[in-house]
């Protein structure tokens, strides 16, 4: 595999930067967001270099599923160190900021529990599904029916 990107913060961190690596698996990196916007705020990153959520092909689905796996993963590890029960379904929120909203052109998953604990922006705007925000389940839907998300507003 490559050392992804020059010049790419995420490629960077993928690659020479493991010490931030909260969980790791061949394709994917969970690190903590640097503006957590909740008690747990982590992003999922794939080690290749996708630039945006509109790149996602049908081919990426399996890639898709590893990162929500590991986020999911280290959230439930997280919450267990902590004496929490398991993750709230309805407290949860799994998925990618939508074009032109996306900061650092490098796919990232966001994983945040719990929502409740989001500031009223985040809740009305910035973390709230639609077109702003597409959760995960949404994001394969729409790969699934169209097969790629170039067009998806």
């Amino acid at each position: 595999m490559s050392d992804g990107v020059s010049g790419c913060k995420f490629c960077e961190i993928a690659h020479h930067k493991k010490e931030l690596h909260l969980r790791e698996s061949d394709n994917c990196i969970v690190i903590r967001d640097i503006k957590p916007k909740a008690p747990q705020h982590y992003l999922v990153i794939p080690k290749v270099h996708i630039s945006k959520p509109t790149d996602l092909t049908l081919a990426d689905r399996d890639l898709l599923r590893e990162m929500e796996r590991l986020g999911r993963e280290y959230l439930r590890k997280e919450l267990k160190e902590k004496g929490e029960a398991d993750t709230v379904e309805d407290m949860l929120r799994v998925g990618f900021h939508w074009p032109p909203m996306v900061r650092v052109h490098h796919l990232h998953l966001h994983v945040i529990y719990p929502i409740k604990e989001l500031s009223f922006m985040s809740k009305i705007l910035t973390f709230k599904p639609g077109k702003v925000f597409k959760t995960l389940p949404r994001v394969m839907e729409i790969l699934e029916e169209k097969g790629n998300l170039k067009d998806e507003k």
